[in-house]
């Protein structure tokens, strides 16, 4: 009687396991063994940055980002058979991820066609909230948390609760919830300034205040909107996180009186010829405000879709701009640690590294410029020097400048504006040769450069106090040499070390 028992329930066991394979195909298998090992075999497609599993994401904005319970959570907006939908991420070292099967996304009955941007935040009542532009609705919507690991959300039949709306940044002080609703771009004239909404419960609707910000600044063109926002207190100070669609991500920093924000400063994270977009921020456990954002990778083929590497945001010591810094957790992917003892590189000449290469590594020096005043670093170098990129420290015109020239020998075409329908001429988007970003070597200070490469992607941190992201596509399989040069005067390497990265990405 035991043996047939057994034999029943092995048969039940067997039974039960066959019919759950028969839901997934053998063509369906095949195909997704095709997918991995496209993506494995995809010489530019990054390997330690966070990256699309699968598809193209346009866009692929990181929203929702929050630190709850040791665990961060990320969602990245990617569009599937029923519209945009939010894919959700967790991690607990900012480095390796894993997918989960909950989409935020349209459910029958629900009054949006599809999810667009947004941001995640701690309700008074323990749940955490989401607040999404409801595309179809011309109005922002939430979603909620039903458990602690974000795995079930339930929506208000309220939504959408502010209307007028588009991307929208919620958050709660005291006893009342806040909203700051973009200013939807546009292909001609101004663009409608944000709008701040507020109420005493996240889901009903809110009562429209008025604009948000008390004015804008010089330096921002008049056909700038203010979309993905992002908004937080960071020291004494607040700072608000947003982009243009016409010229990619950028910051302010002002002061809140509960009213209206009152901008201070203005500056860029993304310059003619770059695609940094859709910054993202949470506060975690340890104090950091932390950072990602898409960096749009003008690929094609088997996916497209970039995230940066998670950045730390700090205040500057004069509280007008922010200093921008790799995380320490991007330590533990390090390993074939290389060096090179100090040298000298003479005026006019560009100096090859004998132990550093290759194109999936971080790099750190420490360069005394001395007199000269234009110098730099050259990565992804072949041997013929036809494919190169350079990374240009220029102390008279204060500028970082990536030369995009000889970057590769089929690369696409760089421009002036990121999203060219968002621009004065939609028609005319000027080419882009170098992408350059404002920064000011000091007299007397040395130049400590933190270099980051992922095939294809592009970051550089110098001094803390800037940084700058470009996307390059070398194609010769020997473009992995570096170079250290000067244009002017001798500068002295008094430290230039690096390491490999180990792949977070399994495929």
């Amino acid at each position: 009687m035991k043996m047939i028992q057994s034999l029943l329930c092995i048969t039940l066991i067997l039974s039960t396991s066959f019919l759950k394979a028969q839901e997934i195909t053998d063509e369906d298998i095949a195909s997704a063994r095709k997918i991995r090992r496209a993506e494995l075999n995809d010489p530019i497609r990054p390997t330690w940055h966070l990256t699309i599993a699968e598809g193209n994401g346009m866009p692929f904005d990181p929203n929702g980002a929050i630190y709850i319970d040791g665990v961060y959570h990320l969602w990245y907006l990617y569009q599937a058979e029923n519209g945009h939908h939010w894919q959700h991420l967790t991690s607990i070292d900012l480095l390796h991820w894993r997918w989960h099967a909950n989409d935020i996304k349209h459910n029958q009955g629900d009054p949006e066609e599809g999810i667009f941007s947004g941001n995640a935040f701690l309700a008074k009542d323990g749940k955490v909230v989401m607040a999404y532009h409801g595309l179809g609705t011309d109005g922002n919507c939430v979603t909620y948390s039903l458990d602690k690991d974000l795995e079930t959300w339930a929506k208000p039949i309220s939504n959408p609760i502010a209307k007028p709306g588009w991307d929208p940044h919620m958050w709660v002080e005291g006893d009342r919830y806040f909203q700051i609703s973009g200013g939807t771009p546009v292909s001609k004239g101004k663009p409608n300034p944000p709008i701040l909404y507020t109420g005493l419960r996240y889901d009903l609707p809110l009562e429209k205040k008025g604009e948000f910000m008390t004015h804008d600044l010089p330096g921002v063109d008049d056909f700038e909107d203010i979309s993905c926002p992002d908004f937080f207190k960071l020291g004494d100070k607040w700072v608000l996180l947003c982009i243009s669609h016409s010229r990619g991500a950028r910051y302010y920093i002002g002061t809140w009186d509960g009213k209206q924000f009152n901008p201070e400063t203005h500056h860029r994270m993304n310059w003619p010829g770059g695609t940094m977009f859709a910054p993202e921020t949470l506060l975690d456990d340890k104090g950091r405000r932390i950072m990602w954002a898409w960096v749009l990778d003008r690929k094609s083929g088997i996916s497209s879709g970039t995230m940066s590497m998670p950045r730390v945001l700090t205040l500057s010591a004069d509280k007008r701009s922010l200093n921008i810094e790799p995380p320490k957790e991007i330590e533990q992917l390090r390993y074939g640690a290389m060096e090179e003892q100090p040298f000298i590189v003479n005026a006019g000449e560009s100096t090859p590294l004998k132990s550093i290469a290759g194109k999936t590594i971080e790099m750190e020096f420490l360069i005394d410029p001395m007199q000269a005043n234009r110098f730099g670093i050259k990565v992804f170098c072949s041997k013929d020097g036809k494919e190169q990129t350079p990374i240009l420290i220029d102390r008279i015109n204060k500028k970082i400048r990536i030369d995009l020239k000889k970057s590769g020998l089929e690369m696409p075409e760089y421009n002036e504006f990121a999203m060219s329908f968002a621009s004065p001429d939609p028609d005319h988007n000027p080419k882009i040769e170098a992408q350059e970003a404002p920064f000011e070597l000091k007299k007397g200070e040395k130049a400590h450069v933190r270099v980051f490469l992922d095939k294809s992607t592009l970051e550089v941190f110098v001094n803390g106090r800037q940084c700058i992201t470009q996307m390059v596509y070398p194609t010769l399989a020997d473009a992995t040499s570096i170079e250290v040069f000067s244009n002017d005067y001798p500068i002295r390497v008094a430290l230039a070390k690096a390491w490999k990265l180990f792949p977070t990405m399994q495929w």
